[in-house]
Order: C-alpha cells, then structure tokens, then sequence
C-alpha cells in the first residue's frame, strides 16, 4: 500500500449579491411615504367618525333619559339627567337647570382637535328632530345612518 496524500483544493465561496444599495433603500423609503400619506389620513378621518359616534350615542341616551322623566311627572327634568362624557365633544342642555318643561333640546358641540369636524354641532330634540350644523346638507350622514 502505498501512502498517498489527497491534496484538498482551498474552498472559495463566490457571491455574486453586492448587499442593499442606497438606490433600494430610497425605494422602499418612497413607497413608505406613498402609503403613509394615504393611510393617516383615512386613519383620521376613522377616528373622527368615532368621536362622532359616541357623541351620537350620548345624545340618544340622554334623549331616553329624559323620556323617562316625561313618563313618570309629565315634564323633562333638565336638572336630571347627568351627560356622559365623549371625547372630543362637550355637551349642553336646553333649557338648563328646568325640573318641569315641556321641550327640551341636547347639544353635542366639537372641541379640541374634532372643532373643525365637517358635521359641526350635533343637537337632539323632545320631538326627535335630528341636526347637525350650519350648512350639513346630509344630517344621516353625520348621525351615522340613525
């Protein structure tokens, strides 16, 4: 037998990939940007519609409230029925502080950042006429469909 020594050839890895390049990362950077300048927008204009919402929802339960009031004395009762709070709205009463009239009137007013909502103020009557603000043509709109 013979002692023969194998001669390994030395291993090379070639690559052929030079890494990410700045025009790749500019790319990707613009698509970011498209797709950022569509979607915050949606996202604030989703945000709004849920301010509006709960707004709505307030309204209609005090609106309830003050049915009951009706049901049990025969007049509203504006002293009685506490508002719930809404982030984004402040809410009025009208007439305030009367424990016996006939009508009554709530008021779901934008603040903060939701001040300059398209939908303006919101407001609910004893006879269930629904508004929003000046110059709304499509109230269900603003309301939410209810």
């Amino acid at each position: 037998m013979r002692n023969t020594v194998l001669a390994k050839a030395p291993l090379t890895v070639q690559s052929n990939h030079g890494g990410v390049t700045l025009i790749d990362i500019m790319v990707a950077l613009a698509i970011s940007a498209v797709l950022l300048s569509i979607a915050v927008p949606a996202y604030q204009g989703y945000i709004e519609r849920s301010h509006r919402a709960q707004a709505v929802r307030v309204l209609l339960e005090s609106a309830a409230c003050q049915e009951r009031m009706r049901a049990g004395s025969g007049f509203y009762d504006t002293t009685r029925c506490a508002m719930p709070r809404a982030e984004g709205y402040r809410f009025e009463i009208l007439p305030p502080n009367k424990t016996s009239t006939l009508e009554f009137r709530l008021v779901a007013i934008p603040a903060g950042e939701l001040a300059d909502d398209h939908c303006g103020a919101l407001s609910l009557d004893h006879v269930g006429t629904r508004s929003a603000g000046a110059g709304t043509d499509r109230v269900s709109d603003c309301w939410g469909g209810r």
